[in-house]
C-alpha cells in the first residue's frame, strides 16, 4: 500500500507541470487517509488536490470537492473546523481566479457557500430568530441565485415573478368584475390579458404605481417593486464580483469621525447590517407620507390647491402608497405644487442612495470576504 504522505511530496513536486496527475496523487492520498480514520489528513489531502485539479481537469476537482463535501456537509464535523474550512477554500479560490480558472474557482466558492449554508442551518436548529431569517436569506440566495455564482437563475427569478404577478393582476381584476366592485389595477382593457404581463413588468422595475386603484393592487405592486428591488441589486453585485473577481480584498480602514462616516454606521452598520437599509427605507416612507397629509392639509387650510394630488386628501393611509411610490421613483406624477415637487423629489433621491448603499454594501461583502457573508454573527 501506498504511503500517503509520499503520495503527497510526488504530487507537490510535478503540480506545476502536471497539475491532473498530481491531483490524482493528492486524491489517492485522501482516500487512504480516510480509509485510515484520518478525517483531518483527507480534508487537508483534498484541500491540496483542488488547485491543481482546477487547472488541470474538472472531473478530478468534482472529485475532490464531494471529498469535503462529504465531510463538512451534513457530517460531524466541528462549526470551527467548517469556518476554517471556508477561509481555506476562498485562499484556493482567488488561486485559482489568479490563475484565470474561473469556472474552477466558481465551483470552489460555491463549497464555501454551502458550508457557511450548513453552519446556518446548525445554528437555526438550536433556535432563534435571527438566525432562522439568515438561514432562509441563503437558502433563498441558493435557489434563486446559486450562491451568486448562477447570475442566470435571478434573470429566471425576475420572469418568473413578472409573470406571477401577472397572472395576480388578472385573477383580482376578473373577480373584482364578478363583484362589481373597483378593479385592483386599472387597465384600458380589463379583458387583455396579455396587458396586464406589461403592468406587471412596469411594476417589478418600480414604475407600477400608476395602475394600482385600490388597497390590494398598491400592495401587489408595492410587493412586486420591492422584489424587483432585491433582484436588480442582487443581479448587479453578482455581475460585478464576476467582472472584478480579483478585486483586493484590503483590511477594513481605520474608524473616521466624519458625520458622513457616523451616517453610513447608522444606516448599514458600517456596512455589516444591510438589513438597516429596509427599515430605513420604512421610516422615509412613513415620514414622507406624513409631509405629504401636512402639507395638503396646509393648503386645504389655506385654500390654495393641494401640493400632492390625492383624490381622497383625507385618506392619509393612502399618502403611504403614494410615498413608496416617490421612494422608487415613480412619485412625480402625484406632485402639483412647488412643495410637492420638493418633497417628492427628495425622497426619490434618497431612494436612489438607498439603492445605490445597498449595492456598496452587498458588493463590498463580496469583495472583502467571498463568496459570502460573514462568518460569525
Amino acid at each position: 500500500m501506498e504511503d500517503p504522505d509520499r503520495l503527497r511530496s510526488r504530487a507537490a513536486l510535478i503540480e506545476g507541470e502536471n497539475p491532473a496527475s498530481a491531483a490524482v496523487y493528492y486524491l489517492q492520498a485522501a482516500e487512504l487517509l480516510a480509509g485510515a480514520g484520518d478525517g483531518d489528513g483527507a480534508d487537508r489531502a483534498s484541500l491540496e488536490a483542488l488547485h491543481p485539479a482546477g487547472l488541470g481537469d474538472p472531473a478530478l476537482l468534482a472529485d475532490a470537492l464531494d471529498s469535503l463535501r462529504r465531510g463538512h456537509i451534513g457530517g460531524d464535523r466541528s462549526d470551527a473546523e467548517r469556518r476554517a474550512l471556508i477561509q481555506k477554500l476562498l485562499g484556493v479560490a482567488g488561486r485559482l481566479e489568479d490563475a484565470r480558472a474561473h469556472r474552477s474557482a466558481s465551483r470552489v466558492r460555491h463549497l464555501a457557500w454551502e458550508t457557511e449554508h450548513e453552519l446556518a442551518r446548525r445554528r437555526a436548529r438550536a433556535g432563534g430568530l435571527k438566525p432562522t431569517l439568515r438561514c432562509l436569506a441563503l437558502w433563498l440566495w441558493r435557489v434563486f441565485a446559486g450562491y451568486g455564482e448562477r447570475p442566470l437563475r435571478l434573470l429566471a427569478a425576475a420572469g418568473g415573478t413578472v409573470y406571477l404577478f401577472g397572472v395576480l393582476y388578472i385573477g383580482l381584476n376578473l373577480l373584482a368584475v364578478q363583484l362589481n366592485v373597483l378593479p385592483a389595477v386599472t387597465t384600458p382593457n380589463i379583458y387583455d390579458l396579455l396587458g396586464y404581463f406589461g403592468i406587471s413588468l412596469a411594476a417589478f422595475v418600480g414604475n407600477g404605481f400608476a395602475y394600482a386603484s385600490d388597497a390590494a393592487g398598491w400592495i401587489l405592486v408595492s410587493l412586486e417593486a420591492v422584489i424587483g428591488w432585491v433582484v436588480m441589486v442582487s443581479f448587479v453585485t453578482v455581475i460585478a464580483r464576476r467582472l472584478f473577481p480579483g478585486a483586493p480584498r484590503r483590511p477594513a480602514p481605520p474608524p473616521r469621525r466624519g458625520a458622513l462616516h457616523r451616517l453610513w454606521g447608522l444606516v448599514t452598520g458600517d456596512g455589516e447590517r444591510p438589513w438597516r437599509l429596509g427599515l430605513a427605507a420604512l421610516v422615509i416612507t412613513v415620514v414622507f407620507a406624513a409631509l405629504f397629509v401636512a402639507v395638503n392639509y396646509f393648503a386645504l387650510l389655506m385654500r390654495a390647491p393641494p401640493q400632492i394630488l390625492y383624490y381622497e386628501i383625507y385618506t392619509p393611509v393612502g399618502y403611504l402608497g403614494m410615498s413608496f411610490a416617490a421612494l422608487f421613483g415613480d412619485g412625480f406624477r402625484f406632485a402639483a405644487g412647488a412643495f410637492g415637487w420638493i418633497l417628492v423629489s427628495l425622497e426619490t433621491v434618497l431612494g436612489w442612495l438607498l439603492t445605490l448603499a445597498l449595492v456598496a454594501v452587498t458588493a463590498g461583502r463580496f469583495f472583502r470576504r467571498a463568496p459570502g457573508p460573514g462568518m460569525e454573527d
